[in-house]
């Protein structure tokens, strides 16, 4: 069954899920504007670049830990049960950031926030790559970064409309905000069907089988489902067969689940190396570096976050045709020029305090910039979300994509505590460094990464080379055989009571 329509269930569920995503842009890009607004660096005392950088990275830092802790909530309770666990926290946190009195309670909620978006982000992928359809799958999982896209866009915009309100407090509406998406997603979580391949890991196949047709039963297609469900049911078993109960440790134990982590790892990191998280928490403060005031600070990063969703938007006709690979080396390649480019023009074109400025490079600058979040947003940020789901095992899937997001957030807690500090310091001259990074990353994908376009979650298993995998020929051929031993059997009954 080859044919789908754009807006089927599991697209439909993963654009909800995607409102975990939302909050993750959301809560990722007010923050921006929010170091913009002299009403919140007033009230929190002019904060310097470390303390600047710990109120942003400590939302890494939060991650981190729902990171950690979602491989275990996700396998014990569920895909459904995980979510809403960490929308509780994004819920309290919003509220201590709204009410912050000083620097610690504001850095209290932060934390929380981050709770909540790395248990989100741990699980929602996962679960959306496993009610999806191959053909569907990437289409299904990149729908989680066009909803980051959304957010940060979202929160952007908030940010120019909080410096149009002429009150004290304009910084505390865009962290209230946050609650909402938390909310939403944390209630009707608990509405939609369980992950089909959870209810098998767990033995549950009647729920599973039910759960399988909520999904993909059109009214016509019983065999279709039915035969899908079998590959999917004796697949898991075979991966239990060959796997066994693993605990995290194993994830280390053999050269197929290293390979794996690796696939899964590298991308995220290859990600939080191309320098997004850098150019979306502090573009003000490189606009601020080129003489802008707080209004034209705040103005450029809203029409920056209008990039992001139209190019997520684009990569959803585009991402289930072609190879992974292939966006993979094309978007770190181009992410590298554009970091030259921005880096030679920084270098030639400084603005200078009480220096004239050249008004085309400064365009050519944040034109670069933009270009930047096209780049990331229509091809390696979607990759980031389909390909670790994708590369393990219905056993390994929970533990292992909560490892990647650990070393996901690991690196962004890195690069977002000392990215004000580095610019400080050296300015201009930290660009090098994305430079170097993207520039590796396109070599590594080159040569390291495997393609996994086109195959089901169950077939990607070969490419690793340590579970046997079963496919529709097998089962067909199965059916095949019990149906003919059923026949067989009525023929040897009528000639037994013909002859008696």
């Amino acid at each position: 069954m080859k044919n789908y329509t754009l807006l089927s269930k599991p697209f439909l569920t993963s654009i909800f899920l995607g409102i975990g995503g939302f909050l993750y842009g959301y809560d990722s890009g007010i923050i921006t504007p929010s170091l913009a607004l002299k009403s919140f660096l007033v009230y929190f005392g002019q904060p310097d670049a470390p303390t600047r950088g710990a109120i942003v990275s400590v939302y890494q830092a939060g991650a981190w830990l729902g990171s950690a802790s979602v491989g275990y909530t996700s396998d014990r309770f569920g895909r459904r049960r995980a979510i809403a666990f960490g929308c509780i926290w994004g819920a309290i946190g919003a509220a201590l950031m709204a009410g912050a009195a000083h620097v610690a309670m504001l850095i209290m909620g932060r934390l929380l926030v981050g709770y909540a978006v790395g248990t989100i982000t741990g699980v929602a992928p996962v679960f959306g790559a496993e009610i999806a359809k191959t053909e569907e799958r990437a289409k299904i999982t990149a729908a989680n970064q066009m909803m980051v896209a959304w957010g940060f866009f979202v929160a952007l915009w908030t940010g120019v409309g909080e410096g149009k309100w002429n009150n004290p407090n304009q910084w505390r509406l865009g962290f209230a905000i946050q609650g909402v998406p938390a909310v939403l997603l944390g209630v009707g979580v608990l509405f939609i069907g369980e992950s089909p391949r959870w209810l098998c890991l767990k033995g549950r196949h009647e729920e599973a089988l039910q759960a399988f047709r909520h999904y993909h039963y059109d009214g016509s297609n019983e065999a279709w489902c039915d035969t899908e469900f079998n590959i999917i049911q004796v697949n898991i078993e075979e991966e239990q067969k060959a796997q066994g109960r693993l605990s995290w440790a194993d994830l280390f134990k053999t050269s197929p689940f290293r390979k794996r982590l690796f696939v899964g790892a590298f991308v995220w990191a290859a990600a939080m190396l191309s320098g997004i998280s850098f150019v979306q928490y502090y573009q003000t403060a490189i606009y601020a570096t080129l003489q802008f005031d707080q209004n034209e600070q705040l103005l450029v990063s809203g029409l920056y976050g209008s990039v992001a969703p139209v190019a997520c938007l684009a990569s959803l006709f585009f991402v289930d045709r072609i190879g992974r690979k292939k966006i993979l080396i094309t978007s770190s390649a181009l992410l590298s020029l554009c970091y030259m480019i921005i880096t030679i023009i920084a270098a030639v074109y400084p603005a200078l305090p009480g220096m004239p400025t050249n008004v085309a490079a400064q365009r050519g600058l944040i034109a670069c910039i933009f270009a930047v979040s096209a780049n990331y947003s229509a091809l390696l940020g979607p990759m980031t979300w389909i390909i670790p789901p994708e590369v393990f095992t219905t056993e390994l899937r929970a533990k292992a994509n909560a490892l990647v997001q650990v070393i996901h957030y690991s690196i962004s807690l890195v690069i977002t505590q000392c990215s004000p500090i580095a610019l400080a310091a050296v300015g201009w001259k930290y660009y090098i460094l994305f430079v170097l990074t993207n520039a590796l990353c396109a070599l590594i994908f080159a040569f390291a990464y495997p393609e996994t376009k086109g195959k089901s979650l169950e077939e990607i298993d070969e490419i690793f080379g340590d579970v046997k995998v079963v496919r529709r020929d097998n089962i067909k051929l199965a059916n095949d055989e019990e149906n003919t031993v059923e026949v067989l059997d009525v023929h040897d009954e009528k000639a037994s009571a013909t002859y008696h």
